[in-house]
């Protein structure tokens, strides 16, 4: 016989607890005496029960005021639920699972108790769920140019919230998103909504965007998305932006770069000499381009030898591989100048532009 529990996070993401479904009706609420009391703001005095039948388990919203949600889809009436499933009642999050281990590092066992259970979701968990459902994102564009010509070369996407009650910041909001383990479901639609915006505009150059670093723990289910998009967008120019050093083992990252290139998606290496610089990676899997990090090139006019010495250095290797580089963080005229001595080929900064949203009407 299974033995079901709610499991989520408490306070910290590092505590895991569990509740042990013991007696069904498993009555869920803020009214004393339920099986399983949470004291929100946003649960009503009885929301949801969970029963049992020959055909499994199955959860009931009772009518609440906020809603019971499975999988982040909202409850009907009743719906049967699976181990593994996800479990809103409000913002307050759980996963359904069966026969758990009671054991564990930074794990309890609990019946009840609140302070034990995840009363204090993040703020904004609820009006993010809504973001995501009703897909309430935008994305800005920062130019990057060509240093010999002048000439616009392509955009980089930048995600933005457009939720009312949320900020429109994507560190903010990604922050809510990890806390509630929905940090890739909110990357990628922002990467849809903004290939989606850039088709809408017309314009015909390479698009850059970017992944969440929790992506790479899943390489496939990325590699798949990005086929996806290039499904969704036939015509247009992809690059995606990864940090090589994300990928653990070089075989994988020459998996990404080979399922790329059948979908027609360049690769370039992000934030390249923020730490340790892999050169060998460099080597064996070279990217389309490579993209010197805003922390290597700040002030680099007026920065020390050793610094220069390192973009010299980086710059001429990547030349030599046939790869194009693009200097991050340009705003002065002395970074610029400092880019044109060593004649890198693609820059960006506020000096050529910040990131704003397209013009539908521009054309190519």
């Amino acid at each position: 016989m299974k033995i079901w529990f709610l499991e989520g996070y408490a306070g910290s993401r590092d505590t895991l607890n569990r509740v042990r479904i013991a007696r069904f009706p498993f009555r869920v609420g803020r009214q004393e005496g339920l099986s399983l009391v949470l004291d929100s703001s946003g649960i009503s005095r009885v929301h949801a029960e969970i029963q049992q039948d020959t055909a499994g388990l199955w959860v009931t919203d009772l009518n609440s005021t906020n809603g019971t949600f499975v999988n982040r889809k909202p409850v009907n009436g009743r719906q049967i639920v699976r181990s593994g499933d996800i479990v809103h009642f409000a913002d307050i999050e759980f996963r359904l699972v069966s026969e758990a281990k009671t054991t564990g590092h930074n794990m309890k066992l609990t019946q009840q108790g609140i302070m034990d259970l995840p009363e204090n979701m993040p703020k904004g968990s609820r009006e993010l769920q809504q973001l995501l459902m009703d897909n309430l994102v935008t994305s800005v564009y920062q130019p990057i140019v060509d240093r010999e010509s002048h000439t616009l070369h392509a955009f980089e996407m930048l995600g933005r919230g457009r939720h009312p009650e949320l900020s429109e910041s994507p560190l903010d909001l990604f922050r809510i998103a990890e806390s509630m383990g929905l940090e890739i479901h909110l990357s990628e639609l922002m990467r849809r909504t903004g290939m989606d915006l850039a088709a809408q505009s017309g314009l015909d150059m390479p698009f850059f965007t970017n992944i969440h670093p929790h992506e790479m723990k899943d390489p496939e289910r990325l590699l798949v998305a990005m086929e996806a998009l290039r499904e969704g967008f036939p015509d247009m120019q992809i690059v995606l932006e990864m940090h090589e050093a994300a990928v653990a083992k070089r075989e994988m990252l020459q998996h990404v770069k080979d399922r790329m290139s059948d979908a027609d998606i360049k690769i370039a290496y992000d934030d390249f000499g923020s730490g340790q610089a892999r050169l060998v990676e460099l080597a064996e899997v070279p990217p389309d381009y490579v993209k010197l990090d805003i922390s290597l090139m700040k002030e680099i006019d007026t920065a020390p030898p050793a610094r220069q010495q390192m973009v010299r250095m980086l710059v001429n290797y990547a030349g030599e591989m046939n790869i194009l580089v693009i200097a991050e963080g340009i705003n002065s005229d002395g970074e610029a100048g400092f880019c044109d001595d060593l004649k890198i080929d693609l820059l960006q900064g506020y000096r050529y532009g910040r990131p704003e949203p397209l013009e539908t009407e521009v054309q190519a």
